[in-house]
């Protein structure tokens, strides 16, 4: 009987677990994402601007049914992920020992990379690493950066995350909806301290002025 209670207990944490996934990879991610766009862009208007242009010339009668074309969708970048990326770590455990580079790791060693550090590594991105310059993304990945390998927003490899696709069409059509009926611009009372509690949020929240277009 004990070791029903047990299973049954078990089983259930694991449900929970699994749907606090899903609700962090499926809703908070998605939200941290347009939150920092969003600042970025009212601190950066003439970008906010230039992006409006962009969404109109791409989608005339701008609706939630107007977004079709997945090709023009695609190419609208956002500067806000490497930045300000929701997910601002990776874990890994060796399960042999390995030698990386000069470096020999042991066999259960667990391996924290920091995606932040790295996503503003000056010697990766250049001395505008602490910039926000979308124009780095007019090409590829590897034309913007010394090393492809270190623009992890979703993971890298096979563990790379399952709804990058999904998240990101979410949040641009969320972005192009919100920039054809609003302009946004940076409140006074607004003060830059990002926090980490479970995805990368403002500490002190984004009061944002909002003007109906």
């Amino acid at each position: 009987m004990l070791k029903k209670l047990k299973h049954k207990h078990e089983t259930q944490k694991l449900i929970v677990d699994i749907c606090k996934n899903i609700y962090f990879a499926g809703s908070d991610t998605t939200a941290a994402l347009l939150t920092w766009t969003l600042i970025q862009l009212s601190l950066h208007p003439q970008w906010q601007d230039r992006l409006r242009a962009e969404i109109f010339g791409a989608f005339p009668n701008v609706s939630p049914h107007c977004f079709r074309d997945m090709d023009k969708l695609q190419k609208m970048k956002q500067e806000s992920l490497r930045l300000y990326g929701p997910g601002t770590r990776v874990t890994r455990e060796a399960l042999e020992e390995v030698k990386v580079g000069g470096l020999v790791v042991p066999k259960g060693t667990h391996i924290w990379v920091f995606i932040s550090a790295m996503q503003r590594d000056i010697e990766i991105w250049g001395e505008d690493a602490n910039e926000f310059k979308p124009e780095r993304f007019e090409g590829c990945v590897s034309e913007a950066c010394k090393y492809p390998q270190a623009y992890l927003p979703f993971g890298f490899g096979s563990r790379i995350c399952i709804g990058q696709k999904f998240a990101i069409i979410e949040a641009k059509v969320s972005l192009i909806l919100l920039l054809a009926n609003f302009s946004f611009s940076i409140s006074p009372n607004y003060s830059h301290c990002p926090s980490v509690k479970f995805v990368l949020f403002p500490k002190y929240g984004a009061p944002l002025l909002v003007t109906k277009i």
